[in-house]
């Protein structure tokens, strides 16, 4: 769904902002082609370098000089295709800025402002860490991403855990698919938080983790029944 709104977006130059929250992280830990794709750009230093040296080169420029400006687009263009392949978001017709540090709060303001004044659609890709700030849930961020009261010096839970539905039905899986081959289990990165990491231990090659893509796994599962 995300990737069909991108690509009409793209398509139909609609002036709007979108801001990537790139953590690293979904619930679970990322997979799929996008986070790879991702994971590469974030290490791409030598383009952001020479991003940066074109930028203040164009800025030098008299008025007047659209044509060495055009030219000089282009020279940028092709450095991050040498660098980055597939630039996904611009070839789907969006202005991409970044990666950004996302806890650099001056900095997100000054790329919204830049950003505000360009017409057609951009995409500001900011990289953040999950649980920034919080040493415990930056080492734990999946057991973070939504949790009850706790004791902020331990972040340990305030309630003592019962047998909730999720471990019941995990537990229940593993039992059922050591006498049944054909059980497989998909997930759209929540492997913990439905019950399905004693699952994937037992059975890695059974368990498929779709990444967020409830509509992707919901077909996934229709089509093997």
């Amino acid at each position: 769904m995300a990737l069909e709104a991108l690509n009409h977006a793209g398509a139909t130059k609609t002036n709007l902002i979108v801001i990537l929250n790139d953590n690293e992280m979904s619930i679970s830990k990322n997979v799929g082609g996008i986070s790879v794709f991702l994971s590469r750009a974030r290490t791409r230093k030598v383009y952001t370098k020479s991003s940066g040296y074109i930028k203040k080169a164009v800025m030098k420029l008299p008025k007047g000089s659209n044509r060495i400006i055009n030219l000089v687009r282009r020279i940028k263009y092709s450095i991050k295709q040498l660098f980055i392949t597939n630039m996904l978001f611009e070839d789907l017709g969006f202005k991409y800025f970044g990666p950004i540090d996302g806890h650099d709060i001056g900095k997100i303001e000054n790329i919204l402002r830049t950003s505000m004044a360009m017409d057609g659609p951009k995409l500001i890709h900011v990289v953040t860490k999950k649980g920034k700030g919080y040493k415990i849930a930056e080492e734990n961020p999946d057991r973070f991403h939504s949790t009850g009261e706790f004791e902020i010096e331990t972040g340990k839970s305030k309630k003592k855990k019962g047998q909730d539905y999720s471990k019941v039905f995990g537990d229940k899986l593993v039992e059922l698919s050591y006498k049944n081959k054909n059980i497989v289990a998909v997930t759209a990165s929540m492997k913990d938080g439905t019950g399905l990491t004693a699952f994937g231990e037992r059975f890695p090659e059974r368990l498929f983790d779709v990444g967020i893509a409830e509509q992707h796994a919901l077909r996934i599962f229709s089509r093997s029944c």
